[in-house]
């Protein structure tokens, strides 16, 4: 798989002088994917962190309304 991102240019002067942080040992293409994975299970970890905020809210809001009715 290919995949292509197309930066403005802060964004690539950013992302050229992020890539020097690499270290010699890595090649580019496994420091891609390492920045790619690791993107990916940061958003995962914050999708999942809103999921479990929305369903507690949501059961907060549950046991609200039965403490109302059970009154």
């Amino acid at each position: 798989m290919k995949i292509q991102i197309k930066f403005s240019k802060e964004e690539a002067e950013g992302f050229k002088n992020f890539c020097k942080l690499k270290p010699p040992e890595i090649d580019d293409e496994s420091f891609y994917k390492q920045i790619f994975f690791a993107g990916c299970n940061a958003m995962t970890e914050q999708i999942q962190a809103l999921v479990k905020a929305h369903r507690d809210s949501q059961e907060q809001k549950t046991e609200d309304t039965g403490d109302k009715t059970e009154a």
